[in-house]
């Protein structure tokens, strides 16, 4: 790793200011991505401060197209090279800790926010899923494979009274064992864009396409929702939502799979924090997020019963 003074983005650059659950990062980008970033972002958006009260500096650029900009060439999926480097300060000197060039984003660890190239490595652990604080106050974890209809279903359960803490990512302090808030803008495909089209069409929005479904519509929780995400809540069910036809209404129990929580932290801390067992919970492929939603909520009550009842 290369040492160096303070990172000099060039003055064509623009630098916006963050703070990810205590890790305060410089963003250097062109003009052209300033509106994509705070979209993303504006949440944690902080104001500008020192070098000595930064902990790491993020530039993005389109380098084959500069004015274009690195967000919009990732969501329109266009094939042109983009770059992503990463600085972390380690005392009073600074190290190139990331530096990739790539037209398809695909392996690359996301930079923002920088669970990997700061000390959140050490504390926080991030996995695929969906956080909500359900209307008895406990919280529940909703893994699945994509497209399984997490999202549309933590939306209808929204709608019947939970909190959404987080979409698509759960973030867990391992130290703490709260689930904490991340704002990453909610994604509509297939059924849910075209029955949530006139709300997300009314606010702003951004548009990417997915190879495997198509157009998708990308919009803030707290736009959609008409409130913010809650800032933590602890969780005491672990769902893993499964379509599949042949076993619909067939629920069981796993044990909880750590082996695709991304830390630094040891895997048996992680795993001291989340409930032992998670609850599969099958529905048929053309279940509606009304029905999913029932489902799970009877899935849970019925666990509920079982345990109270031994």
């Amino acid at each position: 790793m290369t040492q160096y003074g303070s990172p000099s983005p060039d003055s064509s650059d623009h630098s916006l200011y963050f703070d990810f659950y205590g890790a305060v990062t410089r963003l250097s980008v062109t003009q052209a991505d300033i509106d994509a970033a705070l979209f993303y972002f504006g949440g944690q958006r902080i104001a500008p401060v020192s070098v000595k009260e930064t902990d790491v500096q993020v530039t993005l650029d389109c380098t084959e197209w500069p004015s274009r900009g690195f967000f919009t060439s990732l969501l329109r999926k266009d094939g042109l090279a983009k770059r992503i480097q990463v600085d972390q300060r380690t005392d009073s000197q600074w190290q190139r800790v990331a530096d990739h060039t790539f037209t398809t984003w695909s392996s690359i660890p996301s930079p923002l926010p920088p669970f990997r190239h700061s000390s959140l490595w050490n504390t926080l652990a991030v996995a695929a899923g969906t956080c909500l604080r359900l209307p008895d106050s406990s919280g529940l974890l909703l893994t699945g494979d994509n497209y399984v209809g997490k999202t549309s279903t933590a939306l209808e359960l929204c709608d019947r009274g939970a909190r959404l803490i987080s979409d698509s990512l759960a973030v867990l302090n391992v130290n703490t064992g709260y689930f904490l808030r991340h704002d990453s803008p909610i994604g509509f495909r297939r059924a849910s864009r075209r029955q949530h089209l006139a709300k997300i069409t009314s606010i702003i929005h951004q548009e990417t396409v997915s190879p495997d479904t198509g157009l998708v519509l990308l919009a803030r929780p707290e736009d959609v929702l008409g409130r913010p995400n809650l800032d933590r809540a602890k969780v005491q069910h672990v769902v893993r939502l499964v379509r599949h036809e042949a076993q619909t209404g067939h629920a069981s129990w796993q044990e909880t799979d750590t082996s695709r929580w991304f830390s630094g932290v040891d895997p048996a801390d992680i795993r001291s924090q989340l409930p032992p067992r998670t609850r599969i919970v099958t529905v048929a492929p053309e279940a509606t997020p009304s029905e999913t939603a029932q489902q799970i909520l009877d899935s849970l009550d019925g666990a509920l019963t079982a345990e109270a009842t031994c």
